[in-house]
């Protein structure tokens, strides 16, 4: 509820400080810009989820990490979480962020207006996030749900099917997808891995995908079965690269 109240009191203040076509004009695409960034962010924080730490980290383990990671095995089961579950923890997490913002906005047009309303765009985006990563795992979306997607204004089933593949180790961008593509071809999630790996090599968790490579391996070698997807990984364990 907090959230939305600030939200609203940003919808409130924004007809009342713009006042020329071409501070429309910079509101739009300052709303592009944050879908943009906030693709991004839920891309890190997806990444994060699946590759960092465990699950037995204390709070972060069974409340952010625990999720991301069984989310492969039960690809339905966010499907089947109410509305305060599915959105609950963003709520949660960009409420300071746009409280800071709701108050810090300056009321005339400038670059603190519009760098503070990045930030309120950001927030909303995010906390929209797991709605719609929620439908593009439905089975029926919601009409208007299904018009976005097809559209490619959301996360696209078919997109995201491909971080479904084994072993997840691409397109974690959710909001919509867009910034895959690009953080695929330059390496970032693969550089950020590497970074890890030479600073604090424990915090990865990369046991799936290894498990993933060599099964694929062995298959080459002597026919052995590769793991379905979505069978449950080893224990955690270290860098292994």
């Amino acid at each position: 509820m907090a959230v939305l109240g600030l939200l609203m009191g940003f919808c409130a203040k924004v007809p009342r400080t713009i006042h020329t076509p071409g501070g429309w004009v910079n509101l739009i695409l300052t709303g592009l810009t944050g879908y943009v960034a906030s693709d991004i962010i839920t891309g890190i924080a997806h990444w994060s989820g699946d590759t960092l730490g465990h699950d037995r980290v204390w709070f972060f383990g069974p409340n952010f990490i625990r999720p991301f990671r069984e989310h492969h095995f039960d690809q339905k089961a966010i499907t089947r979480h109410d509305f305060i579950e599915t959105n609950g923890n963003n709520c949660i997490g960009m409420c300071p962020p746009l409280a800071v913002a709701f108050v810090a906005v300056p009321h005339q047009e400038g670059f603190g207006f519009f760098a503070w309303t990045f930030v309120a765009f950001v927030s909303l985006f995010v906390v929209a996030t797991n709605q719609f990563h929620k439908w593009a795992h439905a089975d029926n979306p919601p009409a208007a749900g299904r018009w976005l997607q097809r559209w490619g204004l959301i996360l696209p089933p078919a997109h995201h099917d491909v971080h479904h593949a084994s072993p997840h180790d691409k397109h974690y961008c959710i909001t919509v997808g867009w910034m895959n593509p690009i953080l695929n071809g330059i390496g970032f999630f693969r550089a950020a891995e590497w970074i890890v790996a030479r600073v604090c090599p424990s915090w990865l968790h990369i046991e799936e995908r290894n498990r993933y490579r060599e099964a694929a391996r062995a298959n080459a070698l002597n026919g052995s079965p590769t793991p379905p997807l979505g069978a449950p990984p080893p224990p955690v364990g270290t860098w292994r690269g």
